[in-house]
Parts: C-alpha cells; sequence; structure tokens
C-alpha cells in the first residue's frame, strides 16, 4: 500500500472516531430497539479497546479533534445545502446548524450524514434508527468478519469462484499488472476496466469499441498496444471485462453506464442468506462510465415483493438535485417501473452468497441484461448509507438490524447477552 493511500486511511478512521464518540459514550441509551441497543453496546465495547498503538492514536486524535471538526463540518453543510433545504422545508439555516449538533450529541449524526437520511425532517425521531458508517466502518464490521475470508475484494478470484460454481458472473478477460498482461490480447468488444482491488467505481474507465482492435473513451482513441501500455502505467493491477449492456426496459434509466441492483444478503439465524434490501443505481448528466452513487450518480429503493423502483435522488450530501420520478437526463419514468427478471435476481443474489457462505453480510452489484441478471462484484462490506438514504427509519429499526445484533451475540461481542432465537418479527419480510 501507498504512503498516501495509508495515511488517507489513518485520516479516515481518525474522523470515524471523532464521528462515533458519542454512540460509543452512550452505548445502549437513546437506542431504539433491542437490537439497536446490542449493536451499540457492541460498537462501544469495541471502541474503547484499541487493538493496537496506531488505533489508539487515532482515537486519541479523533476524541480531541471533534469539539472543533463537527461544528466546521456542520457549518460546511449549512452553507452548503441549508438554502435548498430552507426553501423546500421552511427551516432556516440557524436552526439547521443547531440540529445537526444536537443530533451529533444524541446520536453521532456528523457532517453530511443530516441531509443524506433527510434529518432535517424529525431528526430527533428517526436519527437514532440510522446505522452510521462509522459504525460499521470502525467496528462492526470487523466483529462480523471472518480472517482470511473467501475472495470477495480481488475479482478476478471473485469472478472464478463464481463461474466455478456455475452463478452468472461478468469474467474476467484480462489483468494488467505494470509489464505483466494475462492473457496477451485485449477482447475485440467494448471494455470495462477498474481496479484489481478498490470499490467506489473509483478508477473506472469504460473504452467503447470503435474499429477492429480500437477503443475510445471520448477522450482518447487507442489501439490494443496504446491501451494496455496506459493500463500497464496506472500503478496496480487493473482488471479487463466486456462491457455489459442493460436490458432494453432499462436504457433510458442510465446516462450511458450500466445500471445495477444493489442487494444487500445477510446470514440469518438457520444459516442460510437473506435478502434484506435493494436499491437501483443509475448514472445521469455527464456520468457514462459508473452508475455508483458516491461517484454522483442517482438510486432509487427496489420492492423486495415485486421489483418496483420508488422515487429517486443522488446521495443526498448535495441537495440541489432533490427527489425526482423522472430520469434527470432522458425523462424517462422511474417511480413505478418494474424491474425484468425480478425474481431471477433475489435467486442469483441468494445463490451467490452460498458460495461466499464464510461471509455474513455481503453488497450484490448485478446488472439485469436482456438475457438475465448477471453479477458484477460483491462487496463485503457494503455501504449503508446508499441504502438508508431511501428508508424512512434506518437498519437499527429493520430486520437487518436484528441479524447483525443477532449474530453479534452469538460471537460473544454483547456484553451478558447470549444468542437466542429469533423473535417473531426476524421472521418478516420488508417488502419496502
Amino acid at each position: 500500500m501507498s504512503i498516501g493511500r495509508r495515511l488517507a486511511g489513518e485520516l479516515e478512521r481518525t474522523v470515524y472516531a471523532a464521528a462515533s464518540l458519542p454512540i460509543a459514550i452512550r452505548g445502549r441509551s437513546n437506542a431504539p430497539t433491542a437490537a439497536a441497543g446490542d449493536i451499540r453496546a457492541a460498537f462501544s465495547r469495541q471502541y474503547w479497546r484499541p487493538g493496537s498503538a496506531s488505533e489508539a492514536i487515532e482515537l486519541a486524535a479523533g476524541i480531541a479533534i471533534a469539539p472543533i471538526a463537527v461544528p466546521l463540518a456542520a457549518l460546511w453543510f449549512t452553507a452548503r445545502n441549508g438554502p435548498t433545504i430552507r426553501k423546500q422545508e421552511g427551516k432556516g439555516l440557524a436552526a439547521q446548524f443547531v440540529e445537526q449538533l444536537r443530533l451529533y450529541a444524541s446520536a453521532g449524526i456528523v457532517g453530511p450524514w443530516y441531509y443524506i437520511l433527510s434529518l432535517h425532517r424529525d431528526g430527533k425521531r428517526r436519527a437514532p434508527t440510522f446505522l452510521q458508517r462509522c459504525e460499521t466502518k470502525r467496528g462492526i464490521y470487523a466483529l462480523l468478519r471472518e480472517k482470511n475470508g473467501s475472495p470477495l475484494g480481488e475479482k478476478r478470484l471473485f469472478a472464478e469462484r463464481c463461474q466455478a460454481a456455475g452463478v452468472s458472473c461478468v469474467a474476467c478477460e484480462m489483468v494488467v499488472d505494470g509489464a505483466q498482461v494475462r492473457p496477451a490480447a485485449l477482447p475485440d468488444c467494448d471494455l470495462f476496466v477498474k481496479p484489481l482491488t478498490g470499490s467506489g467505481g473509483k478508477g473506472a474507465e469504460r473504452w467503447d469499441r470503435v474499429g477492429p482492435k480500437i477503443w475510445a473513451n471520448g477522450a482518447l482513441t487507442l489501439g490494443e498496444r496504446a491501451l494496455v501500455d496506459r493500463l500497464s502505467g496506472k500503478g496496480r493491477p487493473m482488471i479487463v471485462q466486456r462491457r455489459v449492456r442493460p436490458h432494453r426496459m432499462l436504457e433510458l434509466l442510465t446516462s450511458g453506464a450500466t445500471p445495477t441492483v444493489r442487494a444487500l444478503t445477510m446470514v440469518d439465524e438457520h444459516g442460510e442468506p437473506d435478502l434484506v434490501a435493494a436499491v437501483f443505481r443509475m448514472s445521469f448528466g455527464a456520468n457514462r462510465t459508473v452508475d455508483n452513487i458516491h461517484a454522483g450518480g442517482l438510486a432509487c429503493r427496489v420492492s423486495l415483493e415485486d421489483g418496483r423502483l420508488g422515487i429517486a435522488s443522488n446521495l443526498g450530501s448535495d441537495a440541489r438535485l432533490g427527489w425526482t420520478s423522472e430520469h434527470p437526463t432522458t425523462g424517462a419514468r422511474i417511480e413505478g417501473t418494474q424491474l425484468p427478471y425480478w425474481e431471477e435476481v433475489k435467486d442469483l443474489a441468494v445463490r451467490a452468497h452460498r458460495i461466499f457462505a464464510d461471509r455474513l453480510l455481503i453488497g450484490w452489484d448485478i446488472a439485469i441484461t436482456d438475457d438475465g441478471p448477471t453479477l458484477i462484484e460483491g462487496n463485503r462490506g457494503p455501504d449503508m448509507d446508499l441504502m438508508q438514504r431511501f428508508m424512512e427509519t434506518g437498519f437499527c429499526d429493520h430486520r437487518l438490524g436484528e441479524l447483525i445484533a443477532w449474530h453479534l451475540r452469538e460471537r460473544g461481542y454483547v456484553p451478558g447477552r447470549q444468542a437466542r432465537a429469533a423473535p417473531a418479527s426476524m421472521l418478516r419480510v420488508d417488502a419496502q
């Protein structure tokens, strides 16, 4: 890992330590459900027990910067989004700023999450129900993760395992790692290129075939040797795949990037994967490469029952777009549209999880083509903001929260609590 990436990781963990300080102090208090109480008790215990000297330094630094960083973040995002919310909701800038500080003290809400989770609407009631990014990334995921687990993060090995198990997945056509290229030739078709390891759509490129062994990305037109040389100079291994084309019904729900379903599955109390939530992701505007919402994409909730789409928005840290029932670029209807092959999508997510059964929680990226759904990749630390942005209350008041709490109890991470049979509410399916 480069020095820059390592420092960025340390800074991110320090920010998470500052953000989650009130959650760690409060523990079970202010938890809206029993499951939320167990999750926060486990997190609090983990928070105050750093596992290394570097974690202890990050913890101390996070606590030290919180009194300054939290108000500054509230000022920044109030200045950025406050006028839009004032116009839409009638809530003044001062009221938004003060409410952010109050929600930080009571529920660990900082920076953009006040706007991402629409907490300017009934924030006092809703805020404690959301599972915060700082809780998952800095604690809960580490408690749930198996060491040396199955290869979700390494895209070539992931594709090979899926193919061996007969699970539809976009194949790895080539790996470019410096001067080493495996195999020797690029497939003569539209290409999608991304880092061998990584997330969030960072570093991804789309190359459209414009002639025999000639590709263009909108700015450059390159032959095979020149394109391989370009990828070799990236400084990290890159994976080359055939670009997946969306189902004809979905072509107007994108500005060019292949839209995908993010399907969240978690192992239940009987050892079986359960699909607990799903959203549909789309590109818009000038973005023609990735649909990731953190890269400026659009998303909406998907009904687990019938695959119908809800109202759409961006991540929400920039409030100007707001919410829309139609695609901002194409004008196509989003809300109420039913995804094709929805039952097959659900089945694919569950079958895929079974071949990575040591992972308790996985976020699947699934493309829907004319021939049916196919896996793009699996995410071992799925982003909760993407899902909860489109929920009235968060995962702490949801089947997923109950499953997380059950596994934490089973592993002995909840002080004074043992795993027990799942409550009746765990047997419900959230039809969204």
